[in-house]
């Protein structure tokens, strides 16, 4: 593969590759307290199931782990509303009627419920 092969991939990939989808979104959120599209990767999401299986496991749920195991819950329901998102778009173009419910559901839930608790 020449260099000239290389940098038209990774051009190609760049550019195919989605914008945030609630850019420009109006949060109700404290700026330090929402939860953000980049924190809702599929190896996070991945993560906070293990995290939460291993606190339920250990019946840490309660008291001063509650928060904890509340805000895994919310990187693993904000994946699969973004995931949905996402799906859609690439499915049935950013135009669709699927697409624009998918990304208003993750783009309420990011703006009105999408925080970290404390």
């Amino acid at each position: 593969m020449t260099l000239s092969s290389a940098l038209a991939i990774v051009v190609l990939a760049s550019a195919s590759a989605s914008p945030e989808l609630c850019r420009g979104l109006e949060s109700q959120i404290e700026p330090d307290m929402r939860i953000l599209e980049s924190d809702l990767s599929q190896s996070a999401a991945i993560e906070a199931a293990q995290k939460l299986k291993d606190m339920i496991a250990r019946d840490d749920l309660a008291g001063e782990f509650q928060f904890g195991a509340l805000n895994q819950s919310k990187i693993i329901h904000g994946h699969i509303l973004l995931r949905q998102a996402t799906t859609d778009r690439e499915e049935f173009g950013p135009n669709s009627a699927e697409s624009r419910e998918s990304a208003s559901s993750f783009c309420t839930w990011l703006s009105t419920v999408g925080f970290w608790y404390d």
